[in-house]
C-alpha cells in the first residue's frame, strides 16, 4: 500500500477508454490516492486540470480528440506546471521522442501492474515536490541577492551622507577656525583652540557612532552576551517596552561567525518589534550548554502571519525573516518563528556547537 501522506495525492485521469479509466480509478483508490476526475479528451483534460488543480495528471497518449495526450500534456505543463505521467500501449520511438519534449514525469506501458503504477506515481510526485522546493529556493536566492545589493547601496548612501553632513561639517569648521587665526589677529588663539577641541570631540563621537552602527566593538571586546544586553537595552529605551534579559552562558568565547549571526538575528528581530509589534514587554534569553547555543526572543505585541511574510519576502517586498533564516542556515542553526495576529511573537534560534564552535580566546 501507499505510504500515507498528510493528504492523499489528487490524480486526474485522462483516458478515452472507460473500462481502462474505471480500472485505473479503482487501483488509485486502493493505493491511497484520490481520483479527482476523469476526462476523455485532451480538451476536457486541459479544462479539468485548470479547474481542479490536481497533484498529478495520468495522461493517455493516444486520445481520439483534436488535441492528443502529448499536446494536452504540453499545455498543462506550460500553463499549470503540473506533473504528467503518460499512459500508452505504444512504445514507438517517434511517439516517445515527441512525448519527451513535454518533460513528462514518467511512462506507464499498458497493461501495467499495481506495483508499477505505485512506483511511477510516487517517483513522479517526489520529483515534482523536489522541483518545487528547488524553484522556491532559487526564488529566495534571487530575492536575497537583490536585497543584498539594495542594502549595500542604501548603507553606502547613508554613510556618504553621514560623512558629508556631520564629519565633513566638523572638519570644515576646524579649517575655518584655523584660517581665521591666521587672518584675523583680533581673535583669541585660546578661544579658537577651545572651539577646535570641542569640534574635534564632536567629530570623534560621530566616528564612534558610525563604527558602532557598522559593528559594535563590544561584540569583539566583551562577547555575545554583553552585546545582546546592550542591543536590547537600546531597543527598549527607544520603544518603551519593558525588558527582561537573561544570559546563562559560560566564560568561554564563541566563534566570531556564531556570535555575529546571533547578534544580527537579534538585531533584526528587535528592529521588527520596535517598528511593528507595539509591544509593552519583551524577554530575551541566551542559554549555552555543551551541545548547543539557544536564543529566544518573546514579545507580547500585535503579532503577524509568518507564512504571509515569507511570501512577501520571496516576492521582494520585505526580506527580514528570509535574511534571518539564511543567516541561521549558514552556520548550521535552526530558526523557528511562531506568531499569529494578536498573540505576540517568539523567535527561537538553536545552534549546535562543535569542538570549534566555542573556543577560548576567540575574537567574538
Amino acid at each position: 500500500m501507499l505510504i500515507h501522506h498528510l493528504a492523499a495525492p489528487r490524480i486526474l485521469i485522462v483516458e478515452d477508454e472507460h473500462i481502462v479509466a474505471r480500472d485505473l480509478q479503482q487501483q488509485l483508490e486502493e493505493l491511497g490516492y484520490e481520483a479527482v476526475g476523469h476526462a476523455v479528451s485532451g480538451e476536457q483534460g486541459l479544462a479539468m486540470a485548470t479547474r481542479l488543480k490536481p497533484d498529478l495528471v495520468l495522461m493517455d497518449i493516444q486520445l481520439g480528440s483534436a488535441i492528443d495526450g502529448i499536446s494536452a500534456a504540453q499545455q498543462i505543463r506550460a500553463s499549470l506546471a503540473l506533473p504528467v505521467v503518460f499512459l500508452t500501449a505504444f512504445a514507438a520511438d517517434d511517439v516517445l521522442a515527441r512525448a519527451k519534449l513535454t518533460e513528462p514525469f514518467g511512462y506507464i506501458l499498458k497493461p501495467f501492474a499495481e506495483r508499477e503504477l505505485r512506483t511511477v506515481l510516487e517517483m513522479a510526485l517526489y520529483k515534482h515536490k523536489a522541483e518545487l522546493g528547488l524553484a522556491d529556493s532559487a526564488a529566495q536566492l534571487r530575492a536575497l541577492s537583490r536585497r543584498v545589493l539594495e542594502v549595500q547601496e542604501t548603507e553606502r548612501r547613508r554613510l556618504a551622507l553621514e560623512l558629508h553632513d556631520e564629519l565633513g561639517q566638523s572638519l570644515t569648521a576646524i579649517k575655518i577656525n584655523l584660517q581665521s587665526q591666521a587672518r584675523f589677529r583680533a581673535s583669541s588663539p585660546e578661544a579658537l583652540g577651545l572651539e577646535n577641541i570641542r569640534i574635534v570631540d564632536d567629530a570623534l563621537q560621530q566616528v564612534r557612532r558610525l563604527a558602532m552602527a557598522l559593528r559594535p566593538s563590544m561584540l569583539d571586546d566583551l562577547g555575545l552576551a554583553p552585546a545582546l544586553r546592550w542591543l536590547a537595552e537600546q531597543a527598549a529605551a527607544r520603544s518603551g517596552f519593558e525588558l527582561q534579559f537573561q544570559a546563562l552562558v559560560p566564560a568561554e568565547r564563541l566563534s566570531a561567525e556564531i556570535a555575529t549571526t546571533f547578534f544580527r538575528i537579534a538585531q533584526e528581530a528587535l528592529t521588527n518589534v520596535s517598528r511593528h509589534a507595539q509591544a509593552t514587554q519583551l524577554e530575551l534569553v541566551l542559554q549555552q550548554s555543551e551541545l548547543e547555543l539557544v536564543m529566544s526572543i518573546n514579545d507580547n505585541g500585535c503579532g503577524f502571519d509568518p507564512a504571509a511574510s515569507r511570501g512577501l519576502a520571496v516576492a521582494g517586498a520585505s526580506l527580514g525573516l528570509l535574511g534571518m533564516q539564511e543567516r541561521a542556515m549558514l552556520i548550521g542553526a535552526s530558526l523557528q518563528i511562531e506568531s499569529s495576529p494578536g498573540r505576540g511573537c517568539m523567535v527561537l534560534l538553536h545552534c549546535p556547537l562543535s569542538t570549534t564552535g566555542a573556543t577560548t580566546g576567540a575574537s567574538a
